[in-house]
């Protein structure tokens, strides 16, 4: 069985029982911090978990004392602590995942919110620029509805592809996070296409106006909720979270803004244009035209 250890606030594992043992015995844990083991309803200190009350009583010095039902019990929210062995209280153990730490809630989802916008912009926008030098009419594209339905599949598929063969995509990797089974091994091709469909779907609302608010605003919800996003919970996904940086976050804002000018330059004639036909005496709201090189 697994484990998992709450270390200077941050979410760590898996370790196995006697990994952990060893290093309780050898003063590296102590027993207050917090740990949680796949089945358990909630993290918990270490010393209430029967599986190191031995090795937490060779470090006391007294006995523990351990029953079957002490790990696996839910157990009522901490009491509010700058502490960093907080017990989180989310409820992502139904699905046998290690719940969110409370710092993990939002970090996390404010994460892959911005990684998955980050792919889905490159991923359209590459196309809309390939479109253009091979010299297609991408206006006539945009109202064509066969376009928009092959843009959704094309997406689904590079980040079905980017998942399964590297268990990141590049929004996720300049982020710090990974997707992956429980034992740490890819997602298979048919766990990856249901995963960006679920994500399209379910997370972007199909980029549809009225659905695109409705659903990031109800999977942020679940996700803060239950402490794991609709399409990885039930599927019993795991998404690893790395620590990153402040420089790696200007190294994200800085290719996101390369990829929004750069394309920019080369969408801006058909986005003028469409503008024009639709508000004919608004174009001073226009910006100066540039052109592509």
């Amino acid at each position: 069985m697994r484990t998992w250890i709450i270390i200077d606030g941050e979410k760590t594992g898996p370790f196995d029982i006697a990994q952990v043992a060893r290093r309780i015995e050898s003063g590296e844990l102590k027993p207050e911090q917090y740990g949680w083991i796949e089945g358990m309803k909630e993290w918990q200190p270490l010393s209430q978990m029967p599986k190191f009350s031995d090795a937490v009583a060779s470090v006391s010095g007294k006995a523990i004392p351990s029953t079957a039902e002490t790990s696996l019990e839910p157990q009522p929210p901490p009491l509010p602590s700058s502490t960093n062995t907080q017990a989180p209280t989310s409820r992502a153990a139904a699905w046998n995942i290690p719940p969110f730490t409370p710092s993990e809630k939002t970090v996390e989802i404010v994460r892959r919110f911005f990684a998955r916008w980050f792919d889905f912009m490159l991923i359209t926008n590459s196309i809309f620029v390939a479109i253009i030098l091979a010299g297609a009419d991408l206006k006539a594209l945009f109202v064509n509805p066969w376009f928009q339905y092959s843009i959704m599949v094309a997406w689904i598929l590079l980040d079905c592809a980017t998942i399964h063969i590297w268990k990141t995509s590049p929004g996720k990797f300049l982020l710090g996070l990974r997707v992956h089974r429980a034992d740490g091994s890819r997602l298979s091709v048919g766990a990856s296409i249901l995963r960006a469909a679920r994500v399209f779907v379910m997370g972007m609302g199909m980029v549809h106006p009225i659905l695109l608010p409705l659903c990031h605003g109800f999977s942020w919800w679940f996700s803060k909720k239950f402490g794991a996003s609709l399409w990885d919970g039930p599927a019993g996904n795991r998404i690893t979270t790395l620590p990153i940086s402040v420089w790696r976050w200007v190294l994200f804002i800085l290719v996101a803004f390369t990829i929004v000018n750069v394309s920019g330059v080369f969408l801006e004639p058909i986005t003028r244009e469409m503008f024009l036909e639709l508000f004919p005496d608004k174009a001073h709201l226009l910006p100066p035209h540039r052109t592509a090189p």
